[in-house]
Formats: C-alpha cells, structure tokens, sequence
C-alpha cells in the first residue's frame, strides 16, 4: 500500500489517520519505507496503466471530438470517423493523462526528463507499507474504496480523503503477484523509515 504525495502536501494527521483506518484489517505491517520516486521508477511501477488509460478512453475521446467538430463547425461527419479521432486525438489525451499521473508521483513531467533525471529521486515523496496475513489484498482494497472517490462508500480511505481519481490518497496492488513487482520497483528490501525515526527522535532530544 503506497500513501500518495497529496497526503504530504502540508503538515497534518492525515497519514496517521490513514494507516488506523488500515488497522481495523487486522493485518500485520512487516515492512515500510519512506519514498521519492523517480520518473523512471514511476513509468514502470504504472506501465500497466498506460495501455488501459488508451483502451478506456481513447473511444471516447474520438466521440467527444466528432461531436465538438460538428457543433463548431456546424457539419455533419460520418460515425466512421471516430476511429480516426480516437487515433489522432484520444491517443494523446490517454497519453496526457498517463503522464499526469507519473507527473503527480514524482513531482516531475517524464517528457520533459531525460538521462539522469529520470533516476534522480522524486520531488514530492510517498509512503509504502507492506501488509501480511490472510486475504490481505482484499482486506486493504476494501478499506481503500474504489479509485473514484465519488464513487466510495463512506468510511473509506478514499471517500474520506480523496479528492479526484488520481489525487485519491493511497494505492493498494490488486494482486500478491503485482504487490511483489511493485515491491521490487521500489525496493522495499531498502527499508529507510527507521533510520529517519531515529535521527528525528534525536533531533527532539528524544
């Protein structure tokens, strides 16, 4: 589970209040790391979301177009044309869209990286928690809510805190199979969290 950059815009017990809305799962934190995700690790942790960003929106888009070119132009265009538009308008937009999200993770525009600023660390920074036990998937997805906070029930993560699809607090992976690819991603193995507790415990004179 990865608690996005919008929680850690301003000072506040948002992230807190997060991480006990996931205790009523019962489930068991084993691994936690605090994160600033470079673009390129972004690109690949959401690759997957590329290709369904074009599928799901691109049709749309191609209607949308056709239907804002009839009325500004005051024509009438065959239905036939959507495909195009989907093509050389909704492509694009999906692609936007993607780099929106990499842009929102990272703090940074992949198209405007290149060479050493695509594994430089992020500017903005998350927080990834690994959880163990019995349906944990499940578990968190639930807790989590749907990605539209809109759509959410109440007393979800993301009927709570969530603004947008994108700005929605927190990501959960939707299978073991994708936990472990983003684990790798990020290296979790690289646990960095208590060693910031410690020197800020220090700092407090603590």
């Amino acid at each position: 589970m990865l608690i996005k950059p919008d929680s850690w815009r301003q000072r506040s017990s948002r992230p807190g209040s997060v991480i006990d809305m996931f205790s009523r799962t019962g489930l068991r934190i084993i691994g936690m790391k605090l994160c600033r995700m470079s673009v390129a690790q972004a690109l690949e942790f959401y690759g997957p979301v590329r290709d369904v960003l074009r599928s799901k929106l691109a049709p749309g888009i191609g209607t949308r177009a056709r239907q804002v070119l009839e009325k500004e132009l005051g024509i009438t265009l065959p239905q036939s044309i959507e495909a195009e538009l989907a093509q050389s308008v909704g492509v694009p937009f999906a692609q936007k869209q993607f780099e929106d999200i990499v842009e929102f993770m990272t703090g940074s525009r992949p198209a405007l990286c290149q060479g050493a600023d695509l594994e430089a660390d992020g500017k903005v920074k998350s927080l990834a928690l690994v959880y163990e036990g019995e349906h944990a998937v499940q578990k968190i997805r639930d807790v989590l809510g749907p990605t539209d906070p809109t759509k959410a029930p109440g007393g979800t993560v993301r009927s709570e805190f969530g603004s947008n699809i994108m700005v929605n607090t927190a990501h959960a992976s939707d299978s073991a199979a994708n936990a472990r690819r983003e684990m790798g991603i990020l290296k979790l193995h690289e646990g960095n969290f208590v060693p910031l507790v410690t020197r800020a415990l220090a700092e407090l004179g603590l």
